[in-house]
């Protein structure tokens, strides 16, 4: 039988706890700090104020670039409008003299815009001529009416109207003139009277 107090020498002993990794002394707060770990505190610097003056000299430039953009959108709009009124618009209210008005129901008829076209007339000849009537009139000869301009006369005063001979080149091929008289009521030009004609037979003139 092993005596109990006979340990050989090397083992340890069962009231002698093991060392390990977690048992690794730890360097105490003055040490650290010697060895250069001691804990540094973080801290947030805040950010540089806006003087007065800079605040000011930003909210100048802001207003000075707020307005240069409303002045450019402002003058775009107004010169987009302007083209569109003055090239592509078939309303004659917003033509200026009896050459546009004329221009304006030429484009209206080549686009298929019938009422507006009709519009222009004044309210003498809407009173003689029919909706209807000449909605009929131009469907039938829809390819005279459908038709480029070549030139057109300076208008011609007679007493309170002007006339206005055009020439145009139909969807036919065929070649007319057009005689617009036009009279201002209102503050603005109406076609009071129109005839068509085939350039070849300039004296047969019809009325549309």
């Amino acid at each position: 039988m092993d005596d109990p107090l006979n340990i050989p020498p090397g083992l340890p002993s069962n009231d002698e706890p093991e060392s390990g990794p977690a048992d690794d002394p730890k360097p105490s707060p003055d040490l650290a700090a010697e060895l250069g770990f001691a804990h540094q505190p973080v801290i947030d610097e805040p950010p540089p104020a806006i003087s007065h003056d800079d605040l000011e000299s930003r909210r100048r430039s802001f207003r000075r670039n707020l307005f240069y953009l409303l002045s450019f959108s402002l003058v775009a709009f107004i010169l987009t409008a302007w083209i569109m009124v003055r090239v592509d618009s078939p309303f004659g209210i917003f033509a200026t003299g009896p050459q546009d008005i004329a221009r304006a129901q030429l484009r209206a008829l080549g686009r298929g815009e019938l009422r507006p076209a009709y519009d222009m007339f004044s309210a003498r000849y809407r009173e003689q001529v029919s909706f209807d009537l000449w909605h009929e009139l131009v469907i039938t000869h829809w390819r005279m009416f459908h038709a480029d301009v070549l030139r057109a006369s300076a208008p011609a005063q007679n007493g309170p109207r002007v006339t206005i001979e055009i020439q145009l080149r139909g969807a036919d091929d065929n070649e007319y003139r057009a005689r617009y008289t036009l009279i201002r009521l209102d503050g603005r030009w109406w076609i009071d009277d129109v005839h068509w004609a085939k350039e070849s037979k300039a004296q047969d003139f019809t009325r549309t």
